[in-house]
């Protein structure tokens, strides 16, 4: 498997976003989705990254700096294809993408996710994520569930 960075003029790129957008459509409410864009890829903000084989990208994630108050990196679009999971990926992608964000000194990493997601959200949890509220443009939802991590520097 080769680590690549997401384009957005690349066909698995777009594959991948479309499976997306259809699970995350499958799941919850169309109005509740918040997600990166193929044209926000091209962004000097965004670090996007992809595992591909010759199944296309079979595993990708991005982290979006944000500069508030106190800035801080989205993870957005982590996302394993279905006969892919299982086998450790969605955490290389988040360690990537964890240590990129400390390499950037991004001091804190926020998402937002659904109850759905189970495994996702156990995910987090093992690496230290801790509940937050909203943050950015979200809003109290019951669809969406917030989470923090604050990494030192």
């Amino acid at each position: 498997m080769q680590l690549v960075d997401l384009t957005p003029d690349d066909p698995d790129v777009i594959t991948v976003f479309s499976d997306i957008d259809r699970l995350i459509n499958s799941l919850y409410p169309v109005a509740t989705a918040q997600s990166l864009s193929l044209n926000e890829l091209g962004q000097p903000n965004v670090f996007a990254i992809g595992l591909k084989n010759d199944d296309g990208i079979v595993a990708c994630g991005a982290i979006v700096k944000q500069l508030d108050t106190v800035p801080y990196g989205e993870i957005r679009r982590l996302y394993v294809k279905p006969s892919y999971r299982g086998k450790g990926l969605s955490r290389r992608i988040m360690q990537i993408l964890l240590h990129h964000a400390g390499e950037e000194q991004i001091p804190l990493i926020r998402l937002e996710t659904g109850p759905k997601q189970k495994k996702s959200i156990s995910l987090y949890e093992n690496l230290g994520f801790q509940p937050c509220g909203p943050f950015g443009n979200y809003t109290e939802n019951p669809q969406s569930l917030f989470m923090e991590l604050g990494l030192s520097q």
